[in-house]
């Protein structure tokens, strides 16, 4: 939650398409389906010099041509015919990869450079092609999918990989599969835009922000009240007595106050230990250790050890909050950069103050904890604590269970929302703030951005805030009830209550909206199954669902 008190509500999704260094690897394609795919793209003009190629109506090539832009320049587009009805239309391949089109305008020629596609697969039986390292088909599949489904997709699939089948309708490139087993399933679109939906599973809850399991095969969840409590929701049902009781220490609830964060050790079945986060009576951020009783039904608050106290006393919001066990078995701890508006105390640049931060500790090693060999300020440079810096209030963190990327869920100031992405076990990333927020520089025209490490999705505000104006990260689905939504990120905005998506394989981000829901998203949450839940800080916790 970077500010209960909705802050701004967001607006149209800034997409970031990068620039690519091209090589010509040429591409003979044909086929014939039963359904005609038509895409709509988010198109980015780069400048340089391109090739592309002309397709006949059996899918050889016929001709190519190489253009020269100028200038790089962004559109919106969508190619209505195809490409062997219109022989005027050119596609281009870059490194063995469909990345765009020529269209003609009067006597100019463009290229619109495409990562973003809003790929369409009508029910019925459609045709794959494998190509080899030159281009040339070498197999081919049929797949019966039966029913409708379309999502914004970025291919990026070689064409020399053994395990990738591209399937193209007259002409156009259109998708592609991969086997999944002894089959082959559809890799795009796994999951349609607005397909998501939310269950409720227990009201009643005050002001829950986080939602969270103790990895110790009871499957419970653990719902963290702003005010002081953390709950527990067994069978779908809320117990009466909270797991552990705070109130009588937490700030709850000025500004941003509150109890914020919680993490069970990952060996909590046998040694008992938990941590929370929150704001003490005097406004410093606290990490405490508590530990549970012998069945593991409660924790009292007079087992507190506390860890960390951070002095966070000059303004009551962006405290951060979020701490999480990651899979290098060290804990991480989210601060926010001390408040205020523009960071005016200079924390989001400063290594060597802990707020503003993505802190690491070994919380296994010497009391109060050990500072881990491999944080980037062991030597020097920065407090030892910290792992990544440049963070205005990240609110709400996540691992993906399976490639153990860290995604950061950072609440910009009044333009950008943001999300970040660390790859595991890398750490020294500087996310920018107060230079940048989001893709762009923060009340400058220009600004260095060398050195920066720059989000993976951003979007903007839009018109008085309708888009959102806060931020809530979320995760990366890993379950098995939602098969549509295995290896999408989710995360949503606590203004505006719209939900996106994002592909785990998407290195700029191409997001896709899932639509605008009735609540203040102010966490989301992982089952010990990977099902992933939200907390409506008006006090329901929702299960995250996909419609058929």
């Amino acid at each position: 939650m970077n500010r209960p008190r909705l802050r701004r509500s967001a607006a149209l999704v800034a997409l970031a398409l990068v620039a690519m260094s091209f090589a010509n690897a040429p591409i003979v394609t044909g086929a014939t389906a039963s359904t005609t795919y038509r895409p709509n793209h988010l198109v980015h003009f780069d400048a340089g010099t391109y090739t592309g190629y002309k397709f006949k109506a059996s899918g050889g090539i016929v001709a190519a041509k190489t253009a020269t832009l100028g200038r790089p320049s962004t559109a919106s587009t969508r190619l209505r015919t195809s490409v062997v009805a219109h022989p005027g239309n050119w596609l281009l391949m870059v490194n063995g990869i469909w990345a765009g089109f020529y269209l003609r305008e009067s006597n100019r020629t463009y290229l619109p450079f495409t990562r973003l596609r809003a790929v369409a697969f009508a029910a019925g039986t459609h045709t794959g092609y494998k190509f080899n390292a030159a281009g040339s088909v070498i197999a081919h599949k049929t797949y019966t999918l039966g029913r409708a489904s379309s999502a914004h997709a970025n291919a990026q699939a070689l064409i020399g990989s053994s395990t990738s089948y591209l399937r193209i309708v007259d002409g156009i490139w259109a998708g592609y599969w991969v086997p999944i087993g002894a089959g082959v399933g559809l890799r795009y679109p796994p999951l349609g835009a607005g397909r998501l939906t939310l269950g409720s599973v227990v009201g009643g809850l005050d002001q829950p922000l986080f939602v969270t399991n103790a990895g110790d095969a009871t499957q419970r969840l653990f719902v963290v009240e702003r005010t002081g409590k953390v709950r527990v929701v067994s069978g779908g049902v809320l117990q009466s007595t909270a797991f552990l009781d705070l109130s009588a220490k937490v700030s709850c609830c000025a500004g941003e106050r509150g109890l914020l964060g919680l993490a069970f050790h990952p060996s909590f079945a046998s040694n008992l230990r938990l941590f929370a986060s929150y704001t003490a009576i005097n406004g410093d951020v606290i990490l405490a250790e508590y530990t549970a009783n012998a069945a593991r039904t409660s924790a009292s608050a007079s087992t507190e050890r506390i860890i960390l106290q951070i002095n966070h006393q000059a303004y009551t919001n962006h405290n951060g909050g979020w701490i999480g066990f990651g899979p290098d078995g060290y804990l991480y701890i989210a601060t926010g950069d001390g408040g205020g508006g523009g960071d005016p105390l200079g924390n989001g640049q400063n290594k060597n103050t802990l707020l503003g931060k993505m802190l690491r500790i070994d919380v296994n090693g010497a009391l109060p904890y050990a500072i881990p060999p491999t944080n980037p300020f062991t030597t020097g440079g920065g407090a030892k604590e910290v792992w990544a810096w440049g963070l205005r209030n990240p609110w709400r963190d996540s691992f993906d269970r399976e490639r153990h990327d860290l995604y950061i869920g950072d609440v910009g100031q009044n333009a950008y929302e943001e999300i970040d992405r660390a790859a595991p076990a890398v750490g020294g990333q500087n996310y920018g703030w107060n230079v940048m927020e989001g893709f762009s520089c923060y009340n400058a025209s220009t600004c260095v951005t060398t050195g920066k490490t720059l989000p993976i999705a951003a979007y903007a505000h839009g018109t008085n805030d309708s888009i959102g104006c806060a931020v809530t990260g979320g995760y990366v689905y890993r379950g098995a009830g939602q098969p549509a939504l295995q290896g999408h990120y989710l995360f949503g905005d606590y203004c505006s209550g719209r939900i996106w998506t994002l592909y785990q394989d998407e290195n700029v981000a191409n997001l896709v909206a899932q639509g605008q829901f009735a609540v203040n998203i102010s966490s989301f949450g992982e089952a010990e199954n990977s099902e992933v839940y939200l907390t409506d800080l008006g006090g329901t916790l929702y299960h995250v669902l996909v419609t058929p």
